[in-house]
């Protein structure tokens, strides 16, 4: 029988995004990552992978997220794969955190992801989203408003944490195809009811605007915004480029908590890829840039380009001082660790 659009997509990347052949698999239970789990599991004997799952209960449903946790434990004895089952009390961290339950949910998936990858070895972590997973996070950034960076949508590649990379082999894959594998090899799988709860903003970018979207302006509107997607992160990629060639142009001294750069040459440049550069600067540096938004960064430009000082967030402080911008760490909390 001929092999499955599915694992042959999965075998066609396996060489770029997995060339060490260990890979931590995220596995809700869920439809796609099932489909990319059992996946990589077909053609794990052709490449020699190691497969590891992992899975965490959320604690938000229950006894039906202890059921989702103990289903996935079970699949994986059945098909003899390790698996790492963790659980974290997200109401509780979002509410010690003042984040959204989302938010913090995404947090402890992560952490929990990542201290997994460390302990099984596996450089590479493989996530199961879809190109549909793609349209709707463009348009979701879209409807809240966005940059560059947000236009380009889900990276197929990112790095995690330092020799830690997250992995996303379906994007390309629409979810029609998951669904088609799965039937083909007879999968079931779990059903997380909160998929369908509009009072979250995804789920209703799902169910009710992508679908009026193709129905009244555009029947491929899902390809459509990939393709801007696609423009986008190609875009973003040529000016991250440009931008780290700026930086190490007029960066003059870099140590452990403070950094003077040359403002004379930015002004010759342009505004936007002054922007990036403070961006770029910000990633080299680990300092955190969650609430660093375009108005921050702005802010940071105008200093550079006309003087003043201000204070952002993460406590860096930023003056001109003669010929100098000066960007300074003021306190080393826990977030700038």
């Amino acid at each position: 029988m001929n092999r499955h659009p599915l694992p042959e997509h999965l075998a066609s990347q396996i060489d770029d995004l997995f060339p060490e052949r260990q890979i931590l698999v995220a596995v809700s239970g869920g439809a796609d990552s099932m489909a990319l789990f059992r996946g990589l599991e077909e053609i794990s004997s052709d490449f020699k992978l190691r497969i590891h799952v992992a899975h965490l209960d959320h604690q938000l449903r229950g006894e039906a997220s202890r059921a989702d946790a103990d289903w996935v434990e079970s699949a994986c004895q059945d098909l003899n794969i390790p698996c790492t089952i963790g659980s974290a009390d997200v109401v509780s961290l979002s509410k010690a955190s003042s984040l959204g339950v989302e938010e913090a949910a995404r947090n402890a998936r992560y952490l929990f992801l990542e201290e997994t990858a460390r302990q099984t070895g596996c450089l590479a972590m493989a996530l199961a989203h879809t190109a549909d997973d793609q349209a709707e996070t463009i348009l979701h950034h879209i409807v809240r408003g966005t940059g560059l960076a947000g236009l380009a949508g889900i990276p197929r590649v990112r790095e995690l944490a330092r020799g830690v990379r997250v992995v996303r082999p379906l994007l390309d894959l629409e979810r029609s195809v998951v669904l088609d594998y799965l039937e083909r090899i007879g999968q079931d799988f779990r059903t997380d009811e909160t998929n369908e709860d509009e009072s979250y903003t995804r789920n209703r970018i799902r169910q009710q605007l992508l679908p009026l979207l193709a129905e009244r302006y555009n029947s491929n509107v899902g390809e459509a915004l990939r393709r801007l997607g696609l423009q986008a992160a190609e875009m973003h990629a040529a000016f991250e480029m440009l931008a780290a060639e700026l930086l190490d142009r007029v960066l003059d001294s870099s140590a452990e908590n403070e950094c003077r750069l040359k403002w004379q040459p930015l002004a010759s440049a342009p505004r936007p890829l002054v922007r990036e550069m403070f961006a770029e600067m910000w990633r080299r540096r680990g300092w955190p840039r969650q609430n660093m938004g375009f108005d921050h960064w702005d802010e940071l430009a105008r200093i550079a380009l006309t003087g003043g000082a201000a204070t952002f967030p993460g406590k860096i402080d930023a003056r001109r001082e003669g010929r100098w911008l000066v960007l300074r760490l003021l306190d080393r909390g826990p977030e700038n660790r």
